[in-house]
Order: C-alpha cells, then sequence, then structure tokens
C-alpha cells in the first residue's frame, strides 16, 4: 500500500506564483498597448510599458513568495515513532512504515498513526476534535457495530490524527495514507476550487469597461481624422495615444503595492497572508463562520466549578475562588481532601523546566485540568505523590465508569483508596459524605441532593466527575471498592477563549453576521452560543448538519441564511454550509484549526485558521494563519481591509480622473482639427511617473474613525459605480480644459510645434498632481491646508512627482525623449493657471455638493 504519508498539498512554484502576476485584464491591456507601439514603430514606448510590467510583477511575486515560504515553516513534517506488535513483541516503528494488519498500542499521549480496529480496550478515551470536532473525548469500545454508523459514532474505531487521552487499547490497522478519514478529507480539499476575491471581480470587470471604451474611442478618433484628410498613419499613432492614456498604466503597481503593505501590516499582528488579495477580501467580509473546537474555545479542559456539600467554588483560570478570593488548599478540610484526590487518582503528571514558572503537562485534557487545579490552590504534586506511593491503579473501563488508585499512607499500614468519575456510579459506591472535614452517613434525601447537584451542573453543559475516598487497612481489589466517603463535584469545560464574545461583539457593530460551525451536539451548541450572543439579540436558530441531507437544494440557500448555529458538522456538510452562504452572494470568511475544517477553509472567500495550535492540513487550506492565534486579530484585519478598499478606491479616483482627462485633451484637439497636443511617450510619462507616486501614496491613507462601524461593502456592487463615474467625468473636464486652454495659448502664440505641446504636457502634469490631494476626500478642504494633513507620504510623493517633471524640462537627455521645448515666464503663468484653476472649481463643486446634501438632511 505504500507509505503511511498523506500526499502534501501542492505548494505553488515560483513559476506559477510569477505568471500569476500576469492574469490580471489592467496587465493584458498594456500588454496589447505595447505590441501596438511596436507595430508603429514607438519601440521606446513598449519597452516603458514593459519595465512597468516587469516592476508590477517583482512587487507581487517577492510579497506572495515570502508568504509562501514562512507558511512552508509552519507545517514541517515530522514523522512520529509509535509502538506496535510485530512478530509477538512490541517494536518502536515510524509511523510513515505502518502498513494495514499491524497491531497499535495505543496509551495516552499516543497520537493514532492509521484509521484502526480496536480489539481491545482499558478505559481508553480518544481526543477526536481535529477530526470530528467533538470538544469532548470519546470513550471506546470493541463492540461490533452497523455498517452504516456515522464516523463520529464508531466506537470501535481510531483514526489517523486522533490522540489517546485516556486509558490503553490495542487496535489492528486497516486503512493508511489516503485511506484513511483524514484521506478522504484531503481529497475533498484538493477538489475544491478557491473562488476569485472581490476586487479581482471588480478589476476584471473595470478592465472590461476599460476595454469596451478604448477601443471606441480609439476607433471614433481614427475616423474623425480621416474625415478630416489627416494620413492614416498618423492617426494610428494618435489613436495609439488614446489606447495608452485609456489604460491607467499605474493601477497594477498600485493594487499589488497596496495589497502588499496590507500584507506587512498584518504580518506585525501576527496574522499571516497567504495571498496577496485576502487583505481585501476581509475587508468585504458579510458572514463569518466560527469554528467553535480550537477557535472559539480553548481546546483543552479546564475546572470551572467545584461544588462540596453546601459550598460552590468558583474557579478562575485554574484558581479556587471563594467571594472573589482566591482560596489555598488549607483554608478548607473538604476541599483539601478533594484535591488530594485528584491529584492522586490521576496519571497526568506536571513537569517544571528550568527557568519556566509554568508547569507542562503531560496527560489527558481532563486530568491536566485536575493538576491544575491542585497547582492553583499551593499543592505541590510530586511531593503528594512521594509521600504516598502507588499500588495499584484501575483505569475506567466498558463496565466501569470510574477510576480508582490505591496508595499508601505514610507512616502508617493503611491506605487510601482515590476515586473519581460518573457521578451515579461513584455516588453508589459511598456510604457517606463529608461535611465540614468530617463523614457523615448518606441519607436518601441527601443522595438525591447531590444528584440534583449534578443534574444542575450538567445543564451547564459541564463534564461533571465525582470525587469520592476510602482509607482502608489493606488494599483491596477492583471489585472490593466500596463504603466510599463523596467529596464532591467537579465541573469542567472547554473554555471560550479570552474576548470571544467582545469579538463577537464587535463583529455584530461592524455589520458582519456570525454563525457558529460545530461538531457538538445541539444542547452543548445553544449554551455556547448563547453565551457569545451569536445571535446579536434575536432568537437562536440552529440546523443540525443530519438536516442538511433532507433539504431540497432550492431551499437549503434560504435555511442556511438564516441559521446562527450549524450543530454536528463533518467536514463535507462544513463545505456544503459556505457554499450555501455564498451561493446567497455573501462574501463568506470560514475560521477553522482541525482536519474537519480543511475543505471549508479552502472553499471559502477568506480562510482563517490558527497557527500556534492548529494542524498543518489547516494552515494549507487556509488564506490567512493566525500566528498567535488571538481572535481579536480578525477585527483588526478586517479594519486594515475595509481602509485598503477604500484607499484603493481613491487611488483608482485619481487614475481614472486623470485618464479621462488625457483622453478629453487628445480628443478635443483633434477634434477641433489640431495635432494631439500629448505625444504617446508623453502620455506615458504622465500615466508611469508623474500618477503612480500620488496613487501608490492615496492607497497609504491612514484609517477612518468609523471604519468598523460601517457595514461591509456589498461585493455585487461595482468598485466605481455609476455616480463616481459622472463625478470623474466633471473633474476630468476641469482638467483638460485648463490643458487645452494652455495648449491653444501655446498655439496661437508659437504654432504647431513643441512648444505648444511642452505648455499642454506641463499644464496637465501638474493639475494632475494638484488633483491628487482633492482625491483624498469627498469634503472640501484642500485649498484650507487641512484636506493634506495627515498622510506625508502624499506630500512626498507629489513633490517628488513635481521634482520629475522639472527634471523633464531641464535635463538634455530627457527634453530629447520626450520632444519638450523651451518655455518662457508667460508660458509658465500659463502653465500654473493650467493647473490650478480646475483643482479650485472641483473643490468648489465639493463645497456646493455638500452644502446640497446638509440642506437635504
Amino acid at each position: 500500500h505504500g507509505w503511511n504519508v498523506l500526499p502534501q498539498q501542492h505548494a505553488r512554484t515560483s513559476l506559477d506564483i510569477l505568471l500569476g502576476q500576469f492574469k490580471s485584464l489592467p496587465v493584458l491591456l498594456l500588454g496589447v498597448s505595447a505590441v501596438l507601439s511596436v507595430l508603429t514603430g514607438g519601440l521606446s514606448e513598449a519597452l516603458a510599458i514593459g519595465a512597468v510590467l516587469a516592476l508590477n510583477a517583482g512587487i507581487g511575486f517577492a510579497a506572495e513568495r515570502r508568504a509562501e515560504s514562512t507558511i512552508a515553516s509552519l507545517s514541517e513534517l515530522i514523522d512520529d515513532v509509535v509502538p506496535v506488535i510485530r512478530e509477538g513483541r512490541v517494536q518502536e516503528v515510524q509511523a510513515s512504515h505502518i502498513v494495514a494488519g499491524d497491531m497499535l498500542v495505543l496509551a495516552p499521549g499516543v497520537r493514532v498513526a492509521a484509521d484502526a480496529r480496536l480489539v481491545q480496550t482499558n478505559g481508553m478515551m480518544v481526543d477526536e476534535s481535529a477530526l470530528t470536532g467533538e470538544s469532548r473525548f470519546i470513550e471506546k469500545s470493541t463492540a461490533a457495530l452497523p455498517s452504516d454508523v456515522p464516523m463520529a459514532d464508531r466506537l470501535n474505531m481510531a483514526y489517523m490524527g486522533t490522540a489517546v487521552a485516556a486509558g490503553t487499547g490495542l487496535a489492528v490497522v486497516v486503512g493508511t495514507a489516503s485511506n484513511t478519514e483524514i484521506g478522504v478529507v484531503q481529497s475533498l480539499m484538493e477538489r475544491t476550487e478557491q473562488p476569485k476575491t472581490p476586487i479581482q471581480k471588480q478589476l476584471d470587470r473595470l478592465g472590461s469597461q476599460l476595454v469596451t471604451a478604448s477601443v471606441g474611442i480609439c476607433a471614433g478618433v481614427f475616423a474623425i481624422g480621416l474625415l478630416r484628410g489627416m494620413g492614416w498613419l498618423q492617426m494610428l499613432k494618435s489613436s495609439i495615444s488614446l489606447a495608452i492614456a485609456a489604460v491607467p498604466e499605474g493601477l497594477p503597481t498600485v493594487a499589488t503595492t497596496s495589497l502588499a503593505r496590507g500584507i506587512r501590516l498584518m504580518k506585525q499582528k501576527q496574522m499571516l497572508i497567504r495571498r496577496l488579495q485576502a487583505v481585501e477580501t476581509l475587508g468585504a467580509i458579510h458572514t463569518i463562520c466560527l469554528d467553535k473546537t480550537g477557535t472559539l474555545t480553548m481546546n483543552r479542559m479546564s475546572v470551572v466549578d467545584v461544588r462540596l456539600d453546601s459550598i460552590d467554588y468558583d474557579v478562575v483560570d485554574g484558581v479556587v475562588h471563594w467571594q472573589g478570593a482566591p482560596v489555598q488548599a488549607d483554608a478548607d478540610p473538604t476541599l483539601s481532601r478533594l484535591l488530594q484526590v485528584c491529584v492522586l487518582c490521576n496519571e497526568g503528571e506536571a513537569q517544571h523546566h528550568h527557568g519556566s514558572p509554568s508547569a507542562v503537562m503531560n496527560g489527558s485534557a481532563t486530568e491536566n485540568a485536575l493538576i491544575a487545579l491542585a497547582l492553583g490552590a499551593g499543592i505541590s504534586v510530586s511531593e503528594m505523590r512521594e509521600r504516598h506511593a502507588l499500588r495499584h491503579t484501575a483505569l475506567r473501563a466498558d463496565d466501569r465508569n470510574y477510576m480508582a488508585t490505591v496508595r499508601a499512607l505514610p507512616d502508617s499500614e493503611r491506605h487510601l483508596i482515590a476515586v473519581k468519575g460518573n457521578p451515579v456510579e461513584v455516588l453508589a459506591l459511598c456510604s457517606s459524605w463529608l461535611c465540614d472535614g468530617l463523614p457523615v452517613a448518606l441519607t436518601e434525601e441527601r443522595k438525591a441532593a447531590l444528584l440534583e447537584q449534578n443534574h444542575r451542573m450538567a445543564e451547564k453543559q459541564l463534564r461533571v466527575l465525582a470525587i469520592a475516598y476510602a482509607e482502608t487497612a489493606a488494599p483491596p481489589d477492583n471489585s472490593a471498592i466500596t463504603n466510599l466517603v463523596w467529596i464532591g463535584l467537579v465541573g469542567l469545560a472547554d473554555p471560550l477563549r479570552t474576548g470571544a464574545a467582545q469579538v463577537i461583539a464587535e463583529l455584530h457593530r461592524a455589520g458582519i453576521r456570525t454563525t457558529m460551525v460545530t461538531g457538538d451536539q445541539r444542547t452543548t451548541a445553544l449554551a455556547i452560543g448563547k453565551s457569545l450572543a451569536l445571535n446579536n439579540g434575536r432568537a437562536l436558530h440552529i440546523l443540525e448538519s443530519d438536516h442538511l441531507e433532507r433539504i431540497a437544494p432550492s431551499a437549503l440557500t434560504t435555511l442556511v441564511a438564516q441559521a446562527d448555529i450549524f450543530a454536528r458538522a463533518s467536514p463535507a456538510r462544513k463545505l456544503e454550509i459556505v457554499r450555501a452562504l455564498q451561493a446567497s452572494g455573501e462574501v463568506v470568511a470560514m475560521t477553522g484549526d482541525g482536519i474537519n475544517d480543511g475543505p471549508a477553509l479552502q472553499a471559502s472567500d477568506v480562510g482563517i485558521a490558527m497557527g500556534l495550535h492548529g494542524t498543518d492540513l489547516a494552515r494549507s487550506a487556509a488564506d490567512v494563519v493566525l500566528e498567535d492565534d488571538r481572535l481579536e486579530t480578525v477585527l483588526e484585519a478586517i479594519g486594515e481591509g475595509r481602509t485598503l478598499t477604500v484607499n484603493i478606491r481613491k487611488s483608482l479616483h485619481f487614475l481614472i480622473s486623470s485618464n479621462m482627462s488625457e483622453i478629453i485633451t487628445v480628443l478635443g484637439a483633434i477634434s477641433a482639427g489640431a495635432p494631439s497636443p500629448l505625444s504617446p511617450m508623453q502620455l506615458l510619462w504622465v500615466n508611469l511617473l508623474g500618477d503612480v507616486m500620488p496613487a501608490i501614496a492615496l492607497a497609504a491613507e491612514p484609517a477612518q474613525d468609523d471604519v468598523m462601524q460601517q457595514p461591509p461593502r456589498d461585493a455585487s456592487q461595482p468598485l466605481i459605480g455609476g455616480d463616481e463615474l459622472k463625478r470623474y467625468a466633471r473633474e476630468s473636464v476641469f482638467l483638460s480644459g485648463g490643458a487645452l486652454t494652455a495648449y491653444f495659448y501655446g498655439l496661437a502664440r508659437y504654432g504647431v510645434g513643441a512648444r505648444a505641446g511642452t505648455i499642454a504636457f506641463n499644464a496637465l502634469t501638474l493639475g494632475q498632481l494638484l488633483h491628487a490631494l482633492s482625491c483624498r476626500s469627498d469634503r472640501p478642504g484642500i485649498l484650507s491646508g487641512r484636506g493634506a494633513q495627515g498622510n506625508n507620504k502624499l506630500n512626498l510623493a507629489i513633490g517628488a512627482s513635481v521634482g520629475l517633471q522639472l527634471l523633464a524640462n531641464l535635463v538634455p537627455g530627457l527634453r530629447g525623449l520626450l520632444g519638450i521645448g523651451p518655455m518662457g515666464a508667460m508660458d509658465i503663468a500659463t502653465v500654473l493657471a493650467g493647473a490650478g484653476v480646475p483643482l479650485m472649481l472641483n473643490e468648489a463643486v465639493k463645497k456646493t455638493a455638500v452644502t446640497k446634501r446638509a440642506m437635504t438632511e
């Protein structure tokens, strides 16, 4: 059957990442412009466009390659060594060498190396949360089961990737590598394609619109020129100039640089972005599906409640509290006895490493929680066990739902029997109960009261353990464990992550719907959903995974869109839920850490995996990895994504209105019977060197104060709507009006030639740079200086672009390349007027629009 190794997800090669940088429509449009330039003899223009394409590809490649390398370092394979029985004896074998027919030796802490049928168990419990999503440990048995039992209920099977939490067992391997349940999940992931991000869809749509507009305008100008008797070659070159002007050459660079900047910011906040576009998609999330185990909870058990006779202690972070104050073990003799049994009836250990203030636990989650409780009360686990030597251990079994140990009492011939387990079974073994530190005979009324305490704690969705003891003269056998003294009850829970409820409340304020996806039963899921306020003030709607099979596909989308909780969700059902939400038009994020989350993480618009305690499979499937597992980081990422989207819109505003002004300038001059005022090389200079730096700086605008109080952007709506395009057109008319006025002044004074074109070139370039200040906000204030505050990068970018323009007018080599002539004082004044008047007009229109809106409100 080959090696017992799951096939690794094929990482993108460097070539794949590089080729991916050339797949956007804006890049293809630039390539077409370059080809046309070559065909008409414009080799220098083609080389300039090629340089821009190379720059854009280099930025994107470097950012994505760095992210892929980092994620790969998180997923280094370690080949475990596991015990198996071969040739009648126990041998240590590498997990990759396991084959069908091997007999696995299972014990606490052992990770199951393959799918196996259990043939012997001794109180064995398995943590299957990574595979099924169940937070509770599953008690295993060897009994035969029907063939149609769901995976989560196959109690006689142990699955690859799960871990033994308690007890021991033997199991015969029946499936390895891809023939395991994990292998099925991984194959499901490989068939799942990632959807396009909102910004990819919007830029594709915008690119199509630009192609249509460019072809139409070029054809129109070409026809007008021929009708006016101009030569076809001259008109073809003019048409190519318009094609270059119609394409915002800086857009790919701006988009890639903005997204790469988002990746850097997120990396500083312990969030690894695996795909550039995931940063923007975070800002467009409408619904976030939160996996419960390991995401909303810590995926580790802890004691939260201790009930002794009439006292109900609270436990906070492993420390016993009474009326808000910490309690030490010696403060209450009954509590002291309970903590003693928790330590002595326990297979877990607490190891203190040199230089570390905290202990490292190596037992099951339940036993670790009991040891942590004792440590929090000031008990030395190692010293207590040294004083009470172990004589015998009786683990939980199929017919005994409790564990017992027999320990020697110090300086005595007597023995201590320490018992923990199911409250009903333990109570049946008790003949007395501990009251104020002294044993008191158990009455039927007291038994009923203790069972009621157990019931109330169970209603809180706690795992309840009874704690009891006895002191005997001789060590008993398993059948002679009777006449115990009841001490009390311990309630354990998989704790919610600190701040999880606050994060959900913040998501609701941001207009984001939250749902919980879990493998837990309905009652457990409902209790957790209520504590997290998932419903945001509404009645909770829960949908169990089993019901999905009976729902018609036409109704599934509606029901899924109404549910707050999805219970008993298998990997395939999680994938189905995500796809149903996407079918309703929502941008869906999925969080998770386990193997069972992999397909849904990959299919969602944004997959968010836990990096610290998550599985390799989950990290490889996700777009985003939380390196510190902090759920609060998701809020910061969503805010950054929203800010990025707003800023890209500002950059688009600047680039599109600037390019439209170039089109109108060229089209206006040709329609008036004059030659094109701008050559193809001048247009490239404006678009590539004059516009790119301000556009990138606009994309680095600081976040708005209310960015997380606004609803998410509707991904179905265009990035640039009709109203925005009308405003951009009006602004571009003012910009081109200033440039054309300056051009016609030059024609009147110098005639057709380089000097008139130089005046128009400088007026349009400077006008566009000033227009970048106006694009920062829809509100007026640029002229008073308020609009330029808060973004020094924009001021520096405009200053640098102005400096480049001065060099173009002063350096002989650049002047020759761009075809620039000399300018006098009157020419410079005309340039300043042609650039400044449009800014004042656009600001005046903004002020009028704001006044009208205020009056309407």
